[in-house]
């Protein structure tokens, strides 16, 4: 009588560790991300030659029809928000459409100087 022992199967891998680096890399980049809030308004950047890396971190919009966004605020209550908004650095980063007139971004930027921001940058796009 010819008995065969039952065939042993091969012993599968665990995946437990893969899930431990799957969660450990979620983490990582969940602790790692910046999440920003969407912009308020689709600003068109003017074109220039040089340029280079904002340092500013505050952000200030100006749409194509010269309304001014800053955070919640929009319209006369920016320059409100601004005041109220004092910051360790008092850079503050202009993103103007490349529709708007110069002479309504010397009206922004006096505004500005007046309320005591002495750096204002003005956000451009690279040919």
């Amino acid at each position: 009588m010819d008995i065969e022992s039952p065939r042993k199967r091969p012993a599968q891998e665990s995946i437990v560790p893969m899930i431990n680096v799957v969660f450990l890399l979620l983490i990582f980049f969940l602790m790692t991300s910046q999440i920003a809030p969407p912009d308020p308004v689709d600003v068109t950047a003017p074109h220039s030659v040089s340029g280079g890396e904002p340092e500013a971190e505050a952000r200030l919009f100006l749409s194509t029809d010269g309304m001014l966004y800053f955070g919640e605020a929009t319209g006369d209550s920016v320059l409100q928000a601004l005041k109220a908004d004092k910051r360790e650095e008092e850079r503050l980063l202009l993103t103007a459409d490349k529709g708007v007139e110069a002479q309504r971004i010397a009206q922004v930027l006096r505004a500005l100087a007046a309320l005591g921001v002495p750096h204002v940058e003005l956000v451009v796009s690279q040919e």
